[in-house]
């Protein structure tokens, strides 16, 4: 099984160490980046047609590929040929990416959950691999119902909607019932890391904040001693 780690003793590349004239995100050259550069990532995972775990972020194929369609609609065989926009990077698969990674740094493997995904049974598909897998991950969604399908003894991170997106009190909602449910941490955007923090704190539980891409960002949020996803800022400055 994937083991657990301290998640405030690593910096996370957001969906690797990518750059806009460089390896675009959700890459294996950005995940080998970031691991030459002796970070965790942060990548997003969805489902193929076929239930085949693929590492992509959006529900529509059009942004990071150029062609129009849902990612949901096509399987795995087709997915993979599929370029990534400006660059000889294809959709990798999470098998992929579990076969380069290196077992002493973190991955934050966060479900997407949308169309007609299963939450439960999407959560047990990235569980059974991990289960096989002897590095350091932890698994994490905005969906309550795939965070609380993970076993136990993989480390389990509720992300939080923000609430600029939400009212308060269901972002202190879904905070209070993931530290009840016993949830590893907490992952939350860099706005609201005062909010979580003071709700976390009492518990021990710790967080990570998402996505800080300026100075200003980070200098606002390190005062509460968050674990950092970041990107496009000198990693330099949010490694531990």
């Amino acid at each position: 099984m994937a083991r657990g780690f301290d998640l405030g003793a690593f910096a996370y590349a957001h969906r690797g160490l990518w750059l806009q004239e460089g390896p675009p995100e959700n890459s294996l050259a950005g995940f080998r980046a970031a691991a030459k550069a002796g970070l965790g990532i942060e990548f997003d995972l969805r489902p193929a047609a076929d239930g085949t775990a693929m590492i992509f972020h959006d529900s529509q194929l059009g942004r990071m590929t150029g062609r129009q369609g849902e990612f949901e609609t096509l399987r795995a065989e087709d997915l993979k040929g599929i370029g990534l926009v400006e660059s000889a990077e294809r959709i990798p698969t999470f098998e992929d990416l579990l076969n380069l990674w290196p077992a002493g740094l973190p991955l934050l493997c966060e479900m997407k959950i949308d169309g007609s995904t299963d939450p439960a049974g999407f959560a047990r598909t990235i569980a059974s691999r991990l289960a096989d897998w002897q590095g350091l991950a932890a698994a994490m969604s905005f969906s309550e119902a795939a965070v609380r399908a993970l076993p136990d003894t993989l480390m389990r991170g509720q992300l939080v909607v923000p609430t600029s997106y939400t009212e308060e009190d269901t972002f202190d909602g879904i905070v209070r019932r993931a530290i009840e449910d016993g949830i590893d941490y907490l992952a939350v955007h860099h706005t609201d890391i005062g909010r979580a923090a003071k709700l976390a704190a009492p518990a021990g539980k710790p967080v990570v904040v998402w996505t800080v891409r300026s100075e200003a960002e980070l200098e606002a949020a390190l005062p509460y001693k968050p674990a950092i996803i970041f990107e496009h800022i000198d990693p330099a400055r949010v490694t531990p």
